[in-house]
């Protein structure tokens, strides 16, 4: 076959003309041995599919962080079905107030030098027998005074998108966007009498985080994911310090605020959960 170029020439042989940008770019150009036209073809796929495969720069290392902490239920409201003769009453009038356990794990992946995505699992969970000294009225089903068990399940798993607005020695300033799946449940039992409600959806929240590196070791960290509407709110928001052990591994605590809840037709469900918490992130690579 023969070749696109004629090595042994300042000119240029080809079926075609070359336009006149590249003919004034000099006969030195033209002496280049380019090889047979098929390699030529095979080189700019491999040149286009290398930029188009070739790994975004990571601006730092995926991390997973891990989370636990003791839970106080502040309040802990609930009506279902909301109307008579159902009944509005306190969970914590049931359960107490705590402390329960909490906790959580995080999944941080860089996408690039701006954008990351995060993973969240974080599970709440009350299952404690209590007594209450009047009737409850719950989703049709009356529960007398005297013990009752009371089961309380919020599961969040959400999954989230940053973006890295502000970047500085001493601030860092991510905003996004979280798509959160919760499953809840809310049951009564009493003897043979057992009664429950169940809701699994989808939330849509913004997501707001911030640190500020107070020492070449130490720095304060702001997290916030929340959304409010006519329907309801919800929010989930923390302040910790964390303190970096090595350049792969970090310790942090804090305080932690879960508020939220709705009021429509079908229920009436808001309630407070404050945490302590302390942590361990360790960066996977």
């Amino acid at each position: 076959m023969p070749t696109l170029w004629n090595t042994s020439s300042a000119r240029c042989r080809s079926p075609f003309q070359p336009p006149p940008w590249l003919e004034s770019l000099g006969s030195s150009f033209c002496t280049i041995k380019i090889g047979r036209l098929s390699s030529l073809r095979t080189m700019v796929l491999v040149v286009a599919a290398g930029a188009f495969l070739a790994p975004v720069a990571w601006a730092s290392d995926p991390e997973i962080s891990f989370e636990a902490g003791a839970v106080w239920q502040k309040h802990n409201t609930i009506q279902i079905t909301n109307a008579a003769p159902n009944t509005r009453f306190a969970l914590a009038d049931i359960t107490g107030e705590g402390p329960f356990m909490g906790g959580r794990v995080t999944l941080n992946w860089p996408l690039n030098d701006r954008h990351r995505l995060r993973f969240i699992v974080a599970p709440l969970r009350i299952d404690e027998t209590g007594t209450t000294t009047s009737p409850i009225v719950y989703q049709g089903q009356t529960f007398a005074p005297g013990e009752v068990t009371a089961k309380y399940h919020f599961d969040s798993y959400r999954a989230s998108w940053l973006w890295r607005f502000h970047d500085s020695p001493g601030w860092i300033w991510d905003i996004g966007a979280t798509l959160n799946v919760r499953n809840a449940e809310i049951q009564l039992s009493q003897g043979t009498l057992s009664e429950s409600k169940r809701n699994t959806g989808l939330v849509p929240l913004l997501a707001l985080e911030g640190q500020w590196r107070f020492t070449s070791r130490w720095r304060g960290i702001f997290d916030f994911e929340g959304l409010a509407a006519s329907q309801g709110r919800a929010i989930d928001v923390a302040l910790k310090v964390a303190c970096d052990l090595t350049p792969r591994v970090s310790v942090n605590a804090g305080y932690r605020i879960l508020d939220g809840g709705a009021d429509n037709d079908q229920l009436y469900t808001f309630a407070r959960f404050d945490q302590v918490v302390v942590g361990l992130t360790w960066k996977l690579r």
